[in-house]
């Protein structure tokens, strides 16, 4: 499936930015929607997977491509991966309640909502580049924007929730709270955050918000926001920064 002209013109522009190829490739285990690897360790290039037969594929392509403009706009030595130590890690696992859990899946847990982390805070500023400046994808990118919505209001359920240790869910709910507030607003359906004022996130929807609004909408300040949002989760002390190089 041919890729819409201003898709590909972001993936020329990552390719001038960071003197690799962009590789687009279908996988059909992915859990995700679409994910991105950039080039690292002497990689021959990045690569963006999505899972086959999506009808939003152009806007899931183009959100991947966005992480990695905002990444290599950045002078390289202000760029950046998110890793963990094993002393980081262990203590993300007792933040988030996991220790009672199989050390592999409380390691693939913390990894998850770290990652969360990441991808919702900067997140926000990629949906909303795309939205004001990629019209032809709108249609695609709300409705990947709703499918969104209802999978998270799904992860509300009872039975899903008692799975999991307190903590761990709240620092989910939160981020997935604000996710609902700003989709409804821009949406004009504030019914999408119901739920979550329902049970007890207006506060952490208000910090977080805080947060993103008084952060400045740069790239060079994607690793502040996520430093602020941290402590708003309960992450603070579970990972750190470190540069990144496609060397």
């Amino acid at each position: 499936m041919p890729l819409a002209p201003e898709v590909q013109q972001l993936i020329q522009q990552v390719e001038q930015l960071s003197n690799r190829p962009v590789h687009v490739m279908e996988e059909t285990d992915l859990k995700a929607r679409a994910t991105v690897t950039p080039a690292r360790r002497g990689a021959p290039g990045h690569i963006v997977r999505f899972r086959p037969g999506s009808p939003s594929l152009d806007y899931l392509v183009a959100s991947q491509l966005q992480f990695l403009i905002r990444t290599f706009t950045c002078p390289a030595a202000e760029r950046w991966d998110i890793v963990s130590t094993d002393t980081e890690r262990d203590l993300g696992i007792k933040a988030m309640g996991l220790g009672g859990f199989e050390e592999p899946l409380a390691r693939m847990m913390i990894s998850s909502i770290i990652t969360q982390l990441r991808t919702y805070s900067i997140g926000f500023r990629v949906d909303d580049w795309i939205w004001k400046n990629l019209p032809g994808l709108r249609q695609q990118q709300e409705a990947e924007i709703r499918s969104q919505l209802a999978e998270n209001e799904r992860a509300l359920k009872p039975e899903t929730r008692q799975k999991f240790p307190k903590p761990l869910v709240d620092a989910n709910s939160s981020m997935n709270a604000l996710y609902a507030t700003l989709w409804g607003e821009r949406l004009h359906e504030t019914r999408f955050v119901i739920p979550f004022v329902a049970m007890g996130y207006r506060g952490k929807v208000a910090d977080l918000r805080a947060v993103l609004d008084e952060t400045p909408d740069d790239p060079a300040c994607d690793r502040m926001l996520i430093e602020r949002w941290a402590p708003v989760v309960g992450l603070t002390g579970a990972f750190h920064f470190k540069p990144y190089t496609t060397d």
